[in-house]
């Protein structure tokens, strides 16, 4: 597929930082899918907000959330995938697990790195792709 919103663009094994059509990556209405496939109640989201990420978290749910690299800061571009949509894609598109929080930081899990990152600064990288992200319900 050529568009993410739909599945995985590219191949994971590609260098890093590509956007569509080149090996990009994939957004939550198909992770959110799979998740529902094995039988978890998962959704996908857009337009979070920070207190909606917390009372996720509060209530030990753990949220999938689509930022830029390692919460690092990015600009999003507009691309028209060949079924048409109109998305918005950024280098270096990636997802990290929110697990915990305190009043200025936010605890995530990527991949096999666990660390804290400034409230201000995870906001500003979720904020590049529309604050996406996959809750469990």
């Amino acid at each position: 597929t050529a568009n993410p919103n739909t599945g995985f663009v590219g191949d994971p094994r590609h260098e890093r930082g590509m956007i569509p059509p080149n090996s990009y990556g994939v957004y939550a209405p198909p992770v959110a899918a799979l998740l529902r496939a094995y039988g978890l109640n998962a959704s996908s989201r857009n337009g979070l907000s920070l207190d909606d990420l917390r009372r996720e978290i509060a209530a030990g749910r753990p949220v999938i959330t689509w930022v830029i690299g390692n919460v690092w800061d990015g600009r999003g571009t507009a691309y028209t995938a060949p079924d048409g949509e109109t998305l918005t894609v950024a280098a270096f598109e990636h997802t990290v697990i929110v697990t915990g929080y305190t009043p200025e930081t936010v605890t995530v899990v990527d991949g096999s790195l666990v660390y804290s990152a400034a409230v201000e600064q995870f906001l500003r990288s979720w904020e590049v792709l529309g604050r996406m992200a996959v809750v469990m319900e």
